[in-house]
């Protein structure tokens, strides 16, 4: 006859066995989840990479790797000329002081009239208010080729067109490139943030100005990062605008001077030597440069800004 302490021991080994068989199959079980997700997100990432890798290794191939069919992605020999020539045909100096002035002084102008036009939204309520907001989504739907008629003479009559004012006006008055969406993106970000920090500040003896400059402000830094990396993506890539404002060759953006090169290599390409793909793969990438160098510093606070103030999605 089996004594009762026996059998306790049994069941007991019997249940740590099954504990453990248990604790091994979620594992292994969680363990093939997270090899899934990961072949999901690496094949989803070279979907991605796959454009700048072939812009990348078509830049660095001379005409007659590109014309060779065996050669497919590594040159057979690492060709840099195409970049000295790209940064000839881009007229890279003039070039790139028009892009810098299109889109880092328009950038600095929407975080500052965004970030006040968004606390006043976000903090605030008066009689308006909700106007204010329908018309600032309003201003979010409607296309910028509607208004780019009514834009150019006003700015004509302000005998502002061939300068950067066009540009950088909007964006001081919380306007511009995507200015409703940076406005609104604020606007959310402030009213998350607890009453009670503007009643100590108060309390303290501080004003309006100086619970939002001391305050609110620091605390701002995700949706800060955010609207900044947006809003230099958006006008530094921008080639509507600049068209339209200024027509003379002293005024032209990086992305205009590029489709300029583009529309001559489509015409006369294959008579130009410096004309060829890699010539514009080695462009595009003298373009894309500066962004992914931005990126690549602040990508840690860009998705912190994102999930922070709520662009993510539920």
């Amino acid at each position: 006859m089996i004594k009762p302490e026996a059998k306790f021991l049994r069941a007991k080994a019997f249940v740590n066995e099954r504990n453990i068989v248990l604790r091994y199959k979620q594992k292994a079980k969680k363990a093939g989840l997270q090899c899934l997700v990961y072949i999901v997100l690496l094949e989803f990432g070279f979907i991605f990479l796959l454009p700048f890798i072939y812009m990348l290794s078509r830049s660095t191939m001379s005409i007659p790797d590109l014309l060779d069919e065996s050669v497919a992605w590594l040159p057979n020999t690492v060709y840099w000329q195409n970049y000295v020539d790209a940064y000839q045909k881009m007229n890279f100096p003039f070039t790139f002081k028009n892009t810098f002035m299109n889109s880092v002084i328009p950038m600095f102008g929407q975080l500052l009239s965004c970030a006040i036009a968004g606390y006043g939204l976000g903090r605030y309520r008066f009689r308006g208010s909700g106007l204010i907001f329908v018309l600032l989504l309003i201003c979010l739907i409607v296309p910028p080729q509607t208004t780019i008629i009514a834009f150019y003479s006003m700015y004509a009559n302000m005998e502002l067109i061939n300068t950067y004012w066009p540009t950088i006006l909007p964006a001081l008055f919380a306007q511009g490139i995507r200015g409703a969406l940076f406005t609104l993106i604020f606007t959310q970000f402030f009213k998350g943030l607890p009453r009670e920090l503007d009643e100590a500040a108060r309390i303290d003896g501080a004003g309006a100005f100086r619970v939002f400059s001391r305050v609110m402000l620091p605390l701002a830094k995700p949706a800060i990062f955010v609207v900044a990396v947006f809003s230099l993506v958006w006008h530094w890539n921008d080639n509507f605008y600049p068209r339209y404002f200024a027509n003379k060759a002293e005024m032209f953006t990086m992305p205009w001077q590029l489709e300029i090169i583009n529309y001559d290599y489509l015409l006369k390409g294959s008579v130009d030597a410096n004309l060829n793909e890699g010539m514009l793969m080695a462009a595009v990438i003298l373009i894309v440069a500066p962004l992914f160098l931005v990126y690549m510093v602040g990508q840690r606070y860009l998705v912190e800004g994102i999930e922070r103030t709520g662009l993510a999605g539920d």
